[in-house]
């Protein structure tokens, strides 16, 4: 994506903690500290983490990363493009000796999406693949899959329902469920639930994960998760946890002078010109956790509008395309100090 309204942040965490998407971890018994690097955005991340167990457990380290293609409009195209690489490795043998598992994974699926006023609709189809070394056994797998999700937004909530599937030959692992989350200023909260229901695995499966700013640039995260599956690799996951800190690198704006639209009592109101969007676009910023909301049309502009806790806060918008931008004409537009353009709002 463009420089600007990019996100890069450094994350510590310690818990029982696993990778979701590779043999690593997954047998994680012991307390393990986990550092991380990632930056986010709309349309692509990336991030790279490491483990090093307080235990017996292996060392394990993981670099990933998540890419977006879509066309513009209300109704259109998409191409999403992922990948992984992993390393694991015992903790005695971290000075020589060969890994216990290595290797990579990727996932590609083209799709469809369409957005109605509070809904959203996307269908996808592709293949997830992966070759890997464990032990010194080779192995590689080529799974088709398909997913297909609805989504429901009304500030400050989003809900979610999902049904995924991958053909292992003749047999389908299928899971479907659903999500809830929750933005009220800096808190984030998020929980979904679901269950395996052909494929030879089944049990209930969830995750509950929250987030909440304890002082600029420092946010507090707490996640777990239960009976986690991957039909690419074969493994399972019990019950994992975690608590950490993440920090938000890079300098902010040098001056905070420009006021946005308006703020009246902590409600605060942003709006962009139709003419400016090009198409239904959205609006991140530290409100959001950067993580993009609809905005709603109302005459020949969007709007956003939300209860705030008082404060500065930073924005930008999203195209319908994932282009992040700033029109000249939105007040309070300034550098970000990363090569890019953001906003400011006060909210008194």
């Amino acid at each position: 994506m463009p420089a600007r309204a990019q996100e890069w942040r450094a994350t510590a965490q310690v818990g029982r903690v696993t990778y979701g998407s590779s043999p690593v971890g997954t047998g994680a018994e012991n307390a393990t500290a986990v550092l991380g690097l990632t930056r986010t955005a709309a349309a692509d991340w990336l991030g790279l983490s490491a483990a090093l167990p307080l235990g017996n457990d292996p060392f394990w380290a993981v670099l990933a990363g998540w890419k977006r293609l879509s066309t513009r409009g209300e109704a259109g195209g998409l191409l999403d493009l992922s990948g992984h690489g992993f390393y694991q490795r015992d903790r005695v043998s971290l000075v020589g000796g060969a890994p216990q598992a290595a290797g990579a994974g990727f996932d590609a699926r083209a799709g469809a999406f369409t957005r109605s006023g509070l809904l959203s609709l996307e269908a996808r189809g592709g293949v997830a693949g992966e070759r890997s070394d464990r032990s010194g056994t080779i192995s590689g797998r080529l799974l088709p899959a398909a997913d297909a999700r609805l989504s429901l937004v009304r500030s400050p909530v989003t809900l979610q329902g999902e049904a995924r599937a991958w053909w292992d030959g003749s047999n389908r692992h299928t899971w479907t469920g659903g999500a809830l989350q929750v933005l009220r200023g800096a808190v984030q909260l998020w929980g979904s639930a679901g269950a395996w229901v052909s494929g030879g695995v089944s049990g209930a499966t969830w995750s509950v994960g929250a987030r909440a700013g304890v002082g600029h640039p420092i946010e507090l995260q707490v996640l777990a998760r239960g009976n986690t599956f991957d039909p690419l690799y074969l493994t399972t996951t019990g019950t994992t946890f975690s608590v950490g800190l993440s920090a938000r690198l890079g300098r902010g704006p040098a001056a905070l002078a420009p006021v946005a639209e308006r703020s009246r009592d902590g409600r605060a109101v942003i709006r962009i010109a139709a003419r400016d969007a090009g198409g239904p676009p959205s609006i991140a910023g530290d409100f959001t956790g950067w993580k993009p909301v609809a905005m709603r049309r109302q005459g020949g502009q969007w709007l956003w509008e939300a209860r705030l806790e008082p404060g500065v806060y930073h924005y930008a918008f999203v195209g319908a395309d994932g282009t992040w931008f700033v029109p000249k004409s939105v007040k309070g537009r300034q550098d970000d100090g990363m090569g890019g353009v953001t906003a400011v709002l006060v909210v008194s």
